[in-house]
Formats: structure tokens, C-alpha cells, sequence
């Protein structure tokens, strides 16, 4: 694999069309704002809890390190409960870089960045995603977003949602960088 620096990272993400626009955060870190399907359509980045309200914001983006990527999936939380909110001023270090869709959430509970090799296969995504978001106590409402599916199993739609979405946009970033 050839040398990569952020500009050139970031110029084949936009010639890929994967999102409205790449922010780059330092000179390490490119999130993708406003991303987009492959058909040039926005993609959704959002999902809520048909019974709780809860709701789940992703944002992706990439770690640059001495050539080798991590794929970054921000998580924002939120929900219609007024008593408690954090502020964009709560994200610490890389987390600074997904302050701009953090900050459009209403009444945000808690921010959370999984991270993960590009070169990881799908099933150490689901690891990750799984060890890193879904453990956390803040998420339990995530086990309770149950449908049943055309064949008459119960899924976790919304651990599904996150999971597909995630991975979607991990191989079109895999994709267009090869």
C-alpha cells in the first residue's frame, strides 16, 4: 500500500462522493458530514427508539497514524428529557471532531467513540460496535428495540441498524482508498 497523508486520504474520499463535505480535525482525523448513500441520496445517519425516544446520531470517520487507519464511528445519544444534558464542551480529545452533527442533537445524554482498524473484517466490526457501544449501561434501551422480521424471528432492529450502517460505510471507505 502506498504512503497515504491526510490530503491525499481526504481527496479520495471526496472524489468517492461519500458524504456533502470531509472536515479534517488536526492533521490526523477526517469525518465525514452529511454522508451519502451511493446513489448520491443522504444517508440515514439516525435511528429512535419507537417506545423510549431515545434516539441514536452516527457520524464516520478515519484515524490517519503513521500509515495505517482506524475507522471511526461517532455515536451521539439523546432523548426528550430536559433534566439532564451535556454539552458540546464535554468531548474530549478526537471526540472534538464530531462536535458538528453532536451539536444538533436535542438534549444529548452521552457521546461514544467506537474505533477500529480499517483492515478489520466484518465480524471484529460487530465486535467492537458490540464491546464498545453496546456494553454501555447508558444504551440498555437498545436491547429493548425488538421487531419481528418477515420470517417470524425477533430482531434487534436497532443494534441491526447500527451495525449495517457501519459497515456499509466501512467497505465503501475500504473501497474507494484501494
Amino acid at each position: 500500500m502506498p504512503t497515504r497523508t491526510i490530503d491525499t486520504v481526504k481527496s479520495s474520499l471526496e472524489h468517492a462522493q461519500l458524504a456533502g463535505y470531509i472536515y479534517q480535525h488536526n492533521n490526523h482525523l477526517l469525518v465525514l458530514q452529511e454522508p451519502l448513500n451511493d446513489d448520491g441520496s443522504i444517508l440515514n445517519n439516525f435511528v429512535q427508539h419507537e417506545l423510549t425516544a431515545d434516539q441514536i446520531g452516527l457520524q464516520f470517520g478515519l484515524r490517519l497514524s503513521d500509515n495505517h487507519f482506524d475507522f471511526l464511528i461517532g455515536v451521539t445519544h439523546s432523548n426528550q428529557d430536559r433534566s439532564y444534558e451535556i454539552g458540546a464542551g464535554n468531548l474530549k480529545a478526537d471526540q472534538k471532531a464530531f462536535n458538528l452533527l453532536y451539536a444538533f442533537y436535542n438534549y444529548p445524554k452521552a457521546f461514544y467513540l467506537v474505533s477500529i482498524p480499517l483492515a478489520a473484517n466484518s465480524a471484529q466490526l460487530e465486535e467492537a460496535i458490540e464491546n464498545q457501544l453496546f456494553n454501555q449501561p447508558k444504551l440498555d434501551f437498545l436491547n429493548t428495540a425488538i421487531k419481528t422480521n418477515p420470517m417470524g424471528q425477533q430482531v434487534n432492529w436497532m443494534k441491526s441498524f447500527i451495525v449495517q450502517q457501519a459497515l456499509d460505510m466501512k467497505v465503501r471507505i475500504q473501497t474507494c482508498l484501494n
